[in-house]
């Protein structure tokens, strides 16, 4: 086998006339011409290997599989999170529009039957000045200390076991007899319930005058 390497053209004398040069030129790899077989004359050109750099095996390593499973997992995390704020945000809401419900009924009752201005009313026994709510033991304890919805003068008017409790305070609007005002009730109610624990209110006030 012979190797030839072939010559590189030779340039023109720059004394020799104006002959423009040449512009640089960028290094080529050497090539190498190799005679395989002296009376086949086959010519193969070889060229230099290229560098090849080790390429890494196919499929995810143990470090990015650990991190694709924990953000997976704050994900589903934050799914769940936000179903259970859903679900506590619906019952509440519930929980708030039956105890408006069973406020604006007392209302309605004690208006149509002239409660406020009963004779001999209202009193700390009739049902209508319900004691404050008490400010010692837990809320469980504070709730069970307030009158049920269908206590007196509602014994037979409201249901049991509602769940709810109630606080019914009823005053004048002035003490003087001669006065404008003291013909004019103000009705204030406030209904209880227990949520998760925690001791729920609304209160409704309403005015009411003396027919």
């Amino acid at each position: 086998m012979t190797e030839i390497y072939p010559q590189a053209p030779a340039r023109a004398d720059p004394s020799e006339g104006s002959v423009p040069k040449d512009p640089p030129r960028r290094p080529r790899p050497r090539q190498r011409i190799v005679l395989l077989g002296a009376h086949a004359g086959i010519l193969r050109l070889f060229r230099p290997d290229p560098i090849r750099r080790p390429t890494r095996p196919g499929g995810f390593s143990q470090v990015e599989l650990a991190i694709a499973i924990v953000v997976l997992a704050v994900g589903i995390l934050g799914v769940f999170a936000s179903f259970a704020f859903g679900l506590q945000s619906t019952r509440f809401s519930g929980q708030m529009g039956r105890a408006i419900a069973w406020n604006r009924q007392l209302i309605e009752m004690i208006r149509v039957r002239n409660l406020a201005f009963t004779p001999g009313l209202p009193t700390s026994a009739s049902g209508l000045n319900d004691p404050p709510l008490a400010q010692a033991g837990d809320a469980q304890t504070r709730f069970l200390s307030l009158n049920e919805l269908n206590a007196p003068p509602f014994l037979n008017d409201l249901p049991l076991g509602t769940g709810f409790r109630r606080r019914i305070q009823i005053r004048r609007l002035s003490d003087d007899p001669g006065h404008h005002r003291y013909r004019i009730a103000e009705i204030l109610v406030t209904v209880y319930w227990m949520d998760g624990g925690r001791l729920r209110e609304v209160t409704l006030k309403a005015l009411h005058r003396q027919p």
